[in-house]
């Protein structure tokens, strides 16, 4: 005996957020959850109402897509970074 999967009748509302999840994974956007802390989310809040965005996820996508178009932001997040070289244990004080 062959088991067949009946095709599931969606709502309208259904089938058309799937439809919207497949476009935006077609055109390269990937789902992820982050944890904001306090500061943060008072800093998207307010962009998010300055600009009038409609979500955090907006705000957020249009935040990191004007970091990627705007040359001096884009040398201030994107620029690599040296980290100090840690020192030496005992080499701290050279009084001793």
């Amino acid at each position: 005996m062959t088991k067949t999967r009946k095709r599931e009748v969606l709502k309208p509302s259904t089938a058309s957020m799937r439809r919207k999840k497949q476009r935006e994974y077609d055109a390269g956007y990937r789902r992820s959850t982050v944890a904001l802390s306090p500061t943060s989310l008072d800093v998207v809040e307010r962009i998010k109402g300055n600009f009038g965005l409609p979500s955090r996820e907006a705000t957020i996508n249009a935040v990191f897509e004007l970091i990627n178009s705007d040359m001096f932001l884009w040398a201030e997040f994107m620029s690599p970074r040296h980290a100090p070289k840690p020192e030496p244990v005992g080499e701290s004080d050279p009084g001793q």
